[in-house]
């Protein structure tokens, strides 16, 4: 094991917005005593919902200034700024520090602008040729909070914005503490953040998710959730940088699992399995035993199947030991704040252990006595000691996060151990030779305009040209019965990740998924607030509104093809398929899990291209403005080497670096490998454009010859990822023996090397 490997992950500050306070000092003092604040919807009109109760934030300030920057601006991009500022202000992350350390921002999130936009949205779905709206779409993005905060808060090295739904923001700790693992950043400020809307307080009312009184987690009379809002984001840095800066450790990051249900779309699988494994996974990476846990933050909905699901899985995971550790939800006095859920707990469970006092669970009056645990109702109470806790979070398409916080400087027996998923490697970028550290590509699709192709057949892709306007047929390359709920982007996923497995010929069990998407399903949503706004809420379909969360087609494919590893989203506009291949590498080069896909699945969409495209895709305008948009789907199997010659697969490339920049593009770029000498290599792109070729010429790669994925298939913010399966067809065939894969788009960028084995 490495030294960082054994040096504790530190939360060194946090910040909360709930609606409860404006910051963590006044969540907490609130929290404490058990007070609630869930009231009837004010934020808009809620006349004819099902359920109207919900947990608003009061008084959100949105930055003032010009429209065009006020409209760049979201509730939750201002609550984000607010929680994220409070967390490095606490970390003692000033102006100063940040330019002599490397600060990285991931932020997890599902409703990004959707409350700004939604109106619209409806509008663009009426009016296609409607133009005067553009502008106010600017702050509609996922991507947007993130790149809020790099303007406010920053400069960042890397920024990544991820959406697994309700454990977004648990998985993004997960990601900040795979950076610091790798040594790639000095601290990271990770959390989530979203605002409420129309859109989510219609669909969870349509999927009957939602109590027609405040929710109580837990009690015998619960009928389901209440929907909040808020921001919790927390810093993470090694704990000797911590010390060695004079920072005071709140507690500590000191275990993690996550991984996929592969069961239903909303529904828990009701055996609690898998969250069981995963509480066990975390707390033997922490070395640690159900024994050392002295409380369990839930995720605890309130709704019936949830809430039975985690209590049989917590009787599993803690064995012996149900009996004596408390277990409370937040949900009770907060609600349900979706992406924001789990950072905003997490930050919760570390003051649970640092301050040794324990929350309650607001709501519950009559516990249900079929859910065999140890509650905290009404108020909170202080504990002697709180060694370890857990913080449970659970996700549309099961997607499901286990933390574990514990107290700083603890004896520990052996340390941060490694997850049990695989043999935790070094970092790639930073001279990757370690044995079982390498990171392989063992299979590769295509899936558009030019049909299936497999890794071989990707190899010429960019000679040929298809029909970018054609329909792509998904059916006849999917099981009917199973893809019968799928939307468009799950189908065009499903097709690409299965050939990408079944060209690797590996087996499945602990694959993860990693798609990468722009906009998520804009025209979807589009559709979906103009049916509610000229019919009324009751008019949503209980079967679209889980399609319409960012991270759908991940949950809808991993369910699909029975893939139980880490899953979740990521958005990075243009660069949203080098994002997900680059997380998929991060998660196989970390120990997270043996094998990842890595991919995206962009089907073509009218909003996207005639509004969203122009203001965030930062391609060339005359490029742009050619190329027609298709259907087009493309996924890589990144597999840990040692794995992959274990079982005898064939082996595409070798991932040799990867590097991803924001603010230090020149630094990035310098630390960029040369091509190998006598060693035939290109650069391989989504497109070529004037201000790509400008970058390539900043780099030794200058004189390679270059391959761009746009002109063979149309335009697509999946052609990244196509770049990534283009390069391993081509050196797996033999046609180069190396090749620079670049992705860059409005100030964000990406490289990924690989080469023959």
């Amino acid at each position: 094991m490495s030294d960082r490997a054994s040096d504790p992950l530190s939360v060194t500050g946090l910040g909360l917005v709930t609606p409860l306070g404006p910051n963590a000092e006044a969540t907490w003092s609130r929290l404490v005593k058990g007070e609630r604040a869930i009231r009837p919807v004010t934020l808009f009109d809620a006349a004819g919902q099902r359920a109207s109760f919900a947990a608003e934030v009061r008084d959100v300030d949105l930055p003032a200034g010009p429209r065009d920057v006020t409209a760049a601006w979201s509730r939750t991009s201002a609550m984000a700024m607010s929680a994220a500022g409070e967390a490095m202000r606490m970390a003692g992350l000033t102006a100063g520090l940040r330019s002599t350390r490397r600060i990285g921002l991931v932020v997890g999130g599902t409703t990004g602008g959707m409350f700004e936009t939604e109106r619209l949205l409806a509008r663009l779905h009426a009016e296609p040729g409607c133009r005067e709206v553009l502008a106010d779409m600017l702050s509609h993005p996922l991507t947007a909070t993130g790149d809020r905060l790099d303007e406010r808060l920053g400069p960042f090295c890397r920024v990544r914005t991820l959406s697994s739904a309700c454990s977004s923001g648990a998985n993004a700790l997960i990601v900040a503490a795979g950076w610091l693992l790798s040594g790639e950043v000095d601290a990271v400020v990770a959390g989530g953040s979203d605002g409420l809307c129309r859109l989510t307080l219609t669909g969870f009312n349509a999927i009957a998710a939602i109590d027609p009184e405040p929710c109580r987690p837990f009690d015998r009379k619960r009928r389901g959730t209440t929907l909040g809002e808020g921001a919790g984001f927390l810093v993470l840095e090694r704990e000797s940088s911590a010390r060695a800066r004079g920072a005071t450790p709140v507690a500590e990051l000191a275990g993690w699992a996550l991984g996929s249900e592969s069961h239903h779309i909303t529904n828990p699988d009701p055996d609690g399995a898998v969250v069981a494994a995963l509480i066990g996974r975390a707390l033997d990476r922490s070395g640690l035993t159900p024994a050392d846990v002295d409380y369990v933050n839930a995720h605890g909905t309130g709704t019936i199947a949830n809430d039975r699901m985690e209590a049989v899985a917590l009787a599993r995971a803690l064995g012996g030991e149900i009996g004596r550790v408390p277990v409370s939800s937040s949900k009770g006095q907060i609600g349900h704040t979706l992406g924001a859920a789990g950072a905003i707990e997490a930050a919760i469970t570390a003051l649970v252990v640092a301050r040794r006092t324990i929350v309650p669970t607001g709501g519950l009056d009559e516990p249900d006595p079929a859910l065999e645990l140890l509650h905290v109702p009404h108020v909170g109470r202080e504990v002697p000691r709180v060694r370890a806790a857990l913080s449970n979070a659970f996700g549309f398409g099961g997607m499901d996060t286990v933390l574990v916080f514990a107290e700083p400087s603890r004896e520990r027996r052996g340390g941060l151990r490694p997850s049990s998923a695989a043999p935790r490697g070094l970092n790639v970028a930073e001279e990757q030779t370690a044995a079982g550290a390498a990171v392989v590509v063992t299979g590769a699709a295509v899936f558009g305009p030019c049909g299936r192709l497999g890794a071989d057949e990707c190899a010429d892709l960019p000679e040929r040209r298809f029909d970018a306007g054609a329909v792509v047929d998904a059916d006849g390359f999917l099981d009917a019965a199973r893809a019968r709920r799928l939307d468009r982007a799950a189908c065009l996923g499903a097709v690409a990740v299965e050939h990408a497995l079944n060209d690797s010929k590996a087996p499945r069990d602990g694959v993860g998924v990693v798609l990468g998407s722009s906009f998520g399903s804009v025209d979807g949503c589009a559709a979906f607030m103009h049916r509610i706004f000229q019919k009324g809420p009751r008019s949503a379909s209980p079967a679209e509104f889980p399609n319409l969360v960012p991270s759908a087609a991940v949950g809808h494919v991993s369910i699909y093809g029975g893939l139980n590893g880490p899953a979740f989203g990521t958005a990075d506009l243009a660069t949203s398929g080098e994002s997900a291949v680059v997380q998929a590498w991060q998660l196989v080069s970390g120990g997270e899990a043996v094998r990842v896909v890595g991919g995206s699945a962009e089907p073509r969409g009218d909003i996207a291209e005639r509004v969203l495209s122009g203001l965030f895709d930062g391609i060339d305008a005359p490029v742009r403005s050619v190329a027609a948009r298709a259907d087009v789907a493309a996924a890589v199997l990144l597999e840990a080497e040692e794995a992959a010659r274990a079982r005898g697969g064939r082996i595409l490339a070798r991932v040799e670096q990867v590097l991803e920049w924001r603010a230090d593009r020149a630094l990035s770029l310098a630390a960029l490998r040369a091509p190998r000498a006598a060693r035939r290599s290109e650069v391989v792109q989504a497109r070529v454009t004037p201000s790509g070729e400008q970058l390539v010429a900043e780099t030794a790669w200058r004189g390679c010859p270059r391959v761009a994925c746009a002109p063979a298939l149309g335009e697509s913010d999946a052609l990244g990822a196509v770049a990534v399966a283009v390069a391993a067809g081509r050196i797996a065939t033999g046609r180069i023996d190396e090749a620079l894969v670049l992705g860059v788009a409005q100030g964000r960028g990406y490289a990924i090397v690989l080469a023959a084995v």
